[in-house]
């Protein structure tokens, strides 16, 4: 049921943008799109995702884990594919369990990736607030279009904070250590404490390789600048340029992490609609030609992504009857032993 309202919702959303536009003014509008500009667009997001991948190799390797890298590639295209379909993104966080076909343990790969993930929020809360000070500047910023930025720079605020704490912090891993404990807990935890010490030990080790994951994610992100910048060039949108799309780009992604529809498919919609129009039209574009400009926009963007990460639906499928298999047999040996006990 909650999958089903959440699909709903989404719907709505965005056949409501569509409405809001018109379908058919939309598809005239996808129908002048330069296509000489998706090519590069599409090689900036590989690139997005090579640097993924090393970087999580690289904190692997600290971790005393090697791993292939076309194997880490696919893994990472993996996370990211399901991410696009889960509330949050949260899906990525399942992308330990399509690395365990190289051997890494799910504590390890665990803590490699909110380490990660806790400075490339972080990132993005530092760029959200560049951008909300660029639109102030650049358009005069108010009302409810200022809330709305207000809130993506909070939700990736407190996605950063969270994952920091769950990653470094003592006391809350001590808490969680207190909770799994207690006697009403106990019998339901199973192994859940060695694997927090593991976790606890492998997060220690996470925090050595800061300054390489920060690097790798600046690079991202200027990698993305190009992303999208070239996805406007492709829509006539050349009045934004590279560093007002290198800007704009964290704070209306926030809108990804809104839990109430798969990848917050809607809201980053609305955002970057709101934005975008918002920026074209104070530089003298006409409000239904920035309006159909920045739908276009926000739709091929979403597009490219999914199409892209597509190719980690092979890493889904083995990994994913890896571990049905795994489980099958480890019933059929419990149903061996009981039959077998006197």
């Amino acid at each position: 049921m909650r999958i089903l309202l959440q699909i709903i919702v989404m719907v709505a959303l965005i056949g409501g943008l569509l409405w809001y536009v018109g379908i058919n003014s939309l598809i005239a509008r996808l129908g002048q799109m330069k296509l000489e500009y998706l090519p590069p667009a599409f090689l900036a997001y590989f690139g997005i995702n090579l640097l993924f991948a090393v970087r999580l190799r690289r904190v692997l390797k600290r971790e005393g884990f090697k791993t292939a890298f076309g194997k880490t590639l696919l893994a990472q295209y993996a996370g990211m594919l399901t991410s696009d379909v889960t509330p949050g993104r949260s899906g990525y966080f399942l992308t330990p369990v399509y690395l365990r076909d190289q051997g890494v343990p799910t504590s390890v790969s665990l803590s490699g990736i909110l380490g990660i993930q806790t400075i490339e929020f972080l990132f993005k809360v530092f760029g959200g607030i560049l951008a909300v000070i660029y639109l102030i500047a650049t358009v005069n910023l108010g009302g409810t279009l200022l809330w709305v930025s207000a809130l993506g720079v909070v939700l990736m605020l407190v996605g950063a904070v969270l994952l920091a704490l769950l990653s470094w912090s003592e006391r809350v891993i001590h808490l969680f250590n207190r909770i799994a404990n207690s006697k009403y807990l106990a019998r339901f935890t199973g192994g859940l404490m060695g694997k927090l010490e593991e976790y606890k030990e492998s997060a220690h080790r996470t925090r050595k390789a800061i300054p390489e994951i920060a690097f790798l994610t600046m690079l991202c992100w200027v990698l993305k600048g190009f992303e999208w910048y070239f996805l406007g060039l492709a829509l006539g949108i050349g009045q934004i340029g590279w560093f007002g799309f290198f800007l704009l780009h964290p704070l209306v992604t926030a809108m990804g992490f809104v839990p109430i529809t798969p990848s917050g498919i809607g809201f980053q919609e609305g955002a970057i609609v709101a934005i975008i129009t918002t920026v074209l039209t104070a530089q003298g574009i006409p409000l239904e030609a920035a309006l159909l400009s920045a739908t276009a926009f926000a739709l091929i963007s979403r597009v490219l992504l999914i199409v892209e990460d597509l190719a980690g639906v092979p890493q889904i499928a083995k990994s994913t009857s890896g571990l049905v298999f795994s489980q099958k047999h480890e019933l059929d040996e419990k149903h061996v032993q009981t039959s077998t006990s006197p």
